[in-house]
């Protein structure tokens, strides 16, 4: 019989960053993943870290980006320590473009001395030549940057690996059962006993909710985004205007993204998705219609009906808990994601305010309200 500290449901970049924390801290940890290492949602992650590029405001959500944002640097140095890989961290921040003056006199209203920076049109095109000399100027995101969101992930494995813990692919969880003070994970590799249980599936997590006899709070919100590897353009930042993103990686691949359908459980892109990306991302960029794409890929995230993700335990079940609903965020909220479920398991309340701000009360109130 396996028997393990604890079992964790899901093999994304949550659940690896998971396991890497909680190995390290002396826990003999597993993680049972359905597919393979970072297949679903985390490979197919443009890997931004957008503390800013979707939070207007100054809430606690917002808080918890910057806070995990900011522990990308000292991260990155220690994953390649630890697993050789480099995680291709990039930090030159990013540009949130405004095509009209209203758009422009809003963003200039958001502009700090710390974060965030008003350019003027001429400005953004001294610095990215190939943007729409339609734009009205952008707001510069200091610090915000982006990853590579597989690397990441696999990342965290070897590291976790490096620490003990045990990373089981094509091994799918079918149930969880109260064993004593412990539980028993049925998989399809055999049974394993494990003190504690951490479900971090993404969207699949609904199925956890539901049988630990809780209502499934999670929805599947499609995206799709496209490749293209250019022969003649140069860009330097990433760039984005509404919800269409244009973000170069370090191999000089550009990655445009993304769709959004809800409740779409489908995991093809689309010509109707594909289109709408080519549509939105020659008016950002008009140059870019003529450079070669390379792929197009489909994933699902996980959206809770506020948007904000769980990290809780169950109210009834000690020694199972949550921590899901990333939605656009999962590779942004990996770091903080992991120490805070760290933090839950060891009790050692020192991100008490998080665990507050996300815990199940808010679908539990809900519940009672329907």
């Amino acid at each position: 019989m396996n028997v393990f500290d604890v079992g964790i449901i899901g093999g994304g970049v949550i659940g690896q960053g998971i396991a890497y924390e909680l190995s390290k801290a002396g826990l003999k940890t597993a993680v049972f993943e359905s597919g393979e290492i970072g297949g679903k949602a985390t490979s197919a992650a443009a890997g931004m870290l957008g503390a800013h590029s979707e939070n207007e405001k100054r809430d606690i959500f917002f808080e918890l980006c910057l806070e995990s944002r900011n522990l990308y640097p000292s991260l990155a140095k220690e994953l390649l320590e630890q697993s050789g890989v480099d995680i291709e961290l990039v930090q030159e921040g990013m540009y949130r473009l405004a095509f009209t003056e209203e758009e422009g006199r809003f963003l200039q209203s958001l502009a700090d001395e710390d974060e965030l920076e008003w350019h003027s049109r001429e400005n953004v095109l001294a610095n990215e030549p190939h943007v729409s000399e339609d734009i009205a100027g952008a707001l510069w995101l200091k610090h915000d940057g982006q990853v590579k969101g597989s690397s990441v992930c696999h990342a965290y494995a070897k590291g976790a690996r490096k620490y003990g813990a045990s990373i089981f692919e094509q091994c799918p969880v079918f149930d969880v059962i109260k064993e004593g003070k412990a539980y028993k994970l049925v998989t399809s590799q055999g049974v394993f006993i494990c003190g504690k249980v951490v479900v971090s599936s993404g969207v699949w997590s609904g199925f956890f909710f539901e049988k630990l006899g809780l209502r499934n709070p999670m929805k599947p919100v499609k995206g799709e985004c496209l490749a293209i590897k250019p022969k003649k353009l140069v860009i330097n930042k990433t760039v984005f205007y509404e919800h269409c993103y244009i973000v170069p990686k370090k191999d000089g691949t550009v990655i445009i993204g993304a769709t959004s359908y809800e409740n779409d459980w489908d995991t093809h892109p689309t010509v109707k998705g594909v289109s709408e990306l080519m549509i939105k991302v020659q008016k950002i960029m008009p140059e870019i219609g003529s450079e070669p794409v390379v792929s197009a890929w489909s994933s699902l995230r996980p959206q809770t009906a506020d948007g904000w993700p769980y990290f809780a335990e169950h109210p009834e079940h000690e020694g199972i808990f949550f921590a899901t609903g990333h939605y656009r965020n999962g590779i942004l909220l990996a770091p903080i994601t992991s120490l805070i479920v760290k933090d839950m398991i060891l009790k050692t309340n020192q991100y008490e305010r998080y665990v507050h701000s996300f815990s199940l009360n808010r679908l539990l109130s809900d519940a009672k309200g329907r």
